[in-house]
C-alpha cells in the first residue's frame, strides 16, 4: 500500500513539473510558435518579409529616432510637395531586392511614424477690440421700445339660471328611422337605427338638516322684555372699567311662576332672648299671608336639639297655616346653657333632588352667636355650601349681628341675600319684604356670558356658577362686572323656566352708561372674593382665601375668610 502510495506523489509531482515547463515554454518563446495568418492574396514582398530575420524586424521596429533627425523636424514649415507615389509596373520584380525596407520618399519612413507632421501657422497683430455696432450708421440703430404686459382677463362669476333639480330632464322619444342607401363604393349601407343615449342617473340630493325652531327647543326669547341700565367706573390701578348692569322686566311681561318649597328656620337658643324670640314667631305669623296656595311650606325650631312642625311640607292652605300658628305658639326659649347648632337644621332642608320646575327657599332668622366658636364658621361655610351645591337658595334675616359678615358670606355662596332689621318691630316689616321679592320665581339656574365686540377686549361677569341667584318676576336682576375697554359687548343670559327655557340676548353700549360711586367698587370687590371662596370650596385651595381677603382689605371690611 505505501508502495503505491508513492508511486501516485510521483506521478503528480511529474505532472505538475511537466506542466509548469510547459508554460514557461509557452511565455517566453510564444512569438516562435505563431504562424501568419494564411491570406488569399499572394504576394512577393510578404514571402520576402517572413524569410528576414525577426530580430531585424524587431530591431526596425522599435529603433530609437535620432537626433539629428528631430532637429530636422522642427524647423519651420515649408510649403507642401507632391509626393510621387510609386506604381506597379509590368516588369518582373527582382526577388533578391530588399523591397520591404527600400524608401521611395524624400524623408525617412521612421521620421513619419515617430511624429506627424506640423502644418504652418500664422498669428494676428494685436490691437484694439473691433465693435461692430461703432461702424454701422446710426440711423440703422432703432432703440427698442418697452412693451407693457399683456393683461388677462379675468371674468366675474355671473349669476346662473341653472339650478338643481330632483327630477330628471325629459328623454327624448326614439322615433323609426328609415334605411339610408349609400353608393357602391362604400359597400355597405346602414340597415339600424343609431342607439340613443341614455340619460344620466340623477344624484339624488341629501335632504338638508333643518335647524329647529326656538319651540321644538323649548325655548322663549325675551330679549325685548328686559331694559337695560348701566352704570360704571374706572379701575383705581390698571387700565380697565367696573361696571353694574341691571335687568329690569318689563310691566307687560307675564311668565309662568315656578313652584316654590319654603322652610323657615328658628333660632330658639338663649341668647336669642325672649322679645327678639316672640317678635319672631309675630313675623312668621304674618308671613302666611304672602304664600301661595301651590306652594308648600315647613317649620323648623333648633337650639342644640331641632323639632319640625310636620314630617313633611304642608301645602299653603288655611288648615296648613292653622297647624303653623299652632306650632308656634308652643316655641319656648331655650334654656341656658343652650347653644344654637345651625349645621344640623341645615343639613335637614337639603333635598335630594330637585324637580324641573321647581325651587327651594330656605329663610333662617338668627343671630349668629354659634358661628363664634373656632372652626364653627368654616365648616359652614364650605361644607355645608359644597353639600348643598345650590339646591336651596338661603336667605338669612338678622339685627345687625356680630357675625353678619358670615351670613352675607353664606348667603352670596348659595343663591341668597341678608335682610337686616334695626329694630324688634321691625323684624315683621323685613321679613313681609323678604317674601314680596321671592314670592314670584320664574327662572332657575341662570347663567350670564358676555362677549364683546373688540377682540382684544375681555368681559367679566358676577356672579358665576353656583351664586346667580333666581329671576324673580318684577324684581330688577343685577349683573356685575369688569372690562377692559368701553367697547360694546353682547349679553346671554339664560336660565330655566316652567317647561321652557329662558334667552336674553342684548347689545350693551356704553355711550349712554352712567358714572358709578365708590360702592360700586366695593361690591365688585366682594363679589370677586365669594367667587374665590366658591373655588375654595371646589379645590380647598388655602390661596384662594388668602386672595379674597387681600381683595377686601382696602375697603375696610371686616375679615370673613378664616
Amino acid at each position: 500500500m505505501m508502495k503505491r502510495n508513492k508511486i501516485l506523489i510521483g506521478c503528480f509531482a511529474l505532472s505538475l513539473f511537466t506542466h509548469f515547463a510547459l508554460l514557461v515554454l509557452f511565455q517566453r518563446y510564444s512569438l516562435w510558435f505563431s504562424a501568419p495568418a494564411a491570406t488569399h492574396l499572394h504576394t512577393d514582398w510578404l514571402s520576402f518579409m517572413d524569410k528576414k530575420e525577426r530580430d531585424e524586424i524587431l530591431q526596425a521596429a522599435f529603433e530609437p529616432v535620432e537626433e539629428e533627425l528631430l532637429e530636422v523636424l522642427s524647423v519651420e514649415p515649408q510649403e507642401e510637395t507632391v509626393l510621387a507615389l510609386p506604381t506597379h509596373s509590368k516588369e518582373k520584380m527582382d526577388i533578391n531586392k530588399p523591397l520591404l525596407f527600400q524608401n521611395t520618399f524624400s524623408f525617412a519612413l521612421d521620421e513619419a511614424l515617430i511624429r506627424p507632421p506640423l502644418l504652418p501657422t500664422f498669428t494676428i497683430p494685436s490691437g484694439p477690440s473691433l465693435h461692430l455696432l461703432d461702424h454701422l450708421p446710426k440711423d440703422l440703430i432703432v432703440p427698442a421700445f418697452k412693451k407693457d404686459p399683456l393683461k388677462t382677463f379675468l371674468p366675474f362669476p355671473t349669476q346662473s339660471g341653472l339650478c338643481l333639480s330632483k327630477t330628471p330632464p325629459p328623454v327624448p322619444v326614439e322615433t323609426e328611422k328609415t334605411q339610408v342607401f349609400h353608393s357602391a363604393v362604400l359597400r355597405f349601407h346602414l340597415t339600424e337605427s343609431p342607439e340613443v343615449a341614455k340619460p344620466p342617473k340623477m344624484i339624488p340630493l341629501p335632504d338638508l338638516p333643518k335647524l329647529p325652531t326656538l319651540d321644538e327647543l323649548e325655548t322663549s326669547s325675551f330679549s325685548d322684555s328686559f331694559d337695560a341700565d348701566l352704570v360704571f367706573l374706572p379701575k383705581s390701578e390698571g387700565d380697565g372699567y367696573f361696571f353694574a348692569l341691571t335687568l329690569v322686566p318689563g310691566p307687560n311681561l307675564a311668565l309662568p311662576r315656578l313652584r316654590q318649597h319654603i322652610t323657615f328656620l328658628l333660632d330658639r337658643s338663649n341668647s336669642v332672648q325672649q322679645n327678639r324670640l316672640n317678635a319672631t314667631k309675630l313675623a312668621l305669623q304674618k308671613a302666611f299671608d304672602f304664600l301661595e296656595k301651590e306652594d308648600t311650606f315647613n317649620m323648623i325650631a333648633f337650639d342644640s336639639k331641632m323639632e319640625k312642625m310636620s314630617p313633611n311640607p304642608l301645602t299653603c292652605t288655611p288648615q296648613s297655616f292653622a297647624v303653623g300658628e299652632e306650632f308656634l305658639d308652643k316655641i319656648l326659649l331655650g334654656s341656658f346653657f343652650s347653644t344654637a347648632d345651625l349645621h344640623h337644621p341645615l343639613l335637614q332642608i337639603v333635598p335630594k333632588k330637585v324637580e324641573k320646575d321647581e325651587v327651594h327657599t330656605t329663610i333662617l332668622i338668627s343671630n349668629g352667636e354659634s358661628l363664634s366658636k373656632k372652626g364653627a364658621a368654616r365648616s359652614l361655610l364650605y361644607d355645608w355650601t359644597r353639600y348643598n351645591a345650590g339646591k336651596v337658595s338661603l336667605f338669612i334675616l338678622g339685627m345687625n349681628d356680630p357675625n353678619t359678615c358670615i351670613f352675607e358670606t353664606l348667603t352670596a355662596l348659595n343663591r341668597g341675600k341678608v335682610f337686616t332689621s334695626h329694630s324688634y318691630r321691625g323684624l315683621k316689616r323685613k321679613l313681609s319684604k323678604l317674601l314680596k321679592t321671592i314670592h314670584n320665581p320664574v327662572a332657575k339656574n341662570m347663567v350670564c356670558h358676555a362677549i364683546s365686540k373688540s377682540p382684544q377686549a375681555k368681559v367679566t361677569l358676577f356672579p358665576q356658577g353656583m351664586q346667580t341667584p333666581c329671576l324673580y318676576l318684577e324684581q330688577p336682576y343685577v349683573i356685575l362686572g369688569e372690562t377692559d375697554s368701553l367697547d360694546d359687548f353682547i349679553l346671554f343670559v339664560q336660565g330655566r323656566l316652567k317647561g321652557r327655557w329662558l334667552n336674553i340676548k342684548k347689545t350693551i353700549s356704553f355711550l349712554n352708561a352712567k358714572k358709578g360711586s365708590k360702592a360700586l367698587r366695593q361690591e365688585l370687590a366682594l363679589q370677586k372674593a365669594y367667587h374665590l371662596c366658591e373655588q375654595f370650596v371646589l379645590d380647598l385651595d388655602p390661596n384662594h382665601l388668602v386672595e379674597a381677603e387681600a381683595l377686601v382689605k382696602p375697603f375696610d371690611l371686616e375679615v370673613i375668610f378664616r
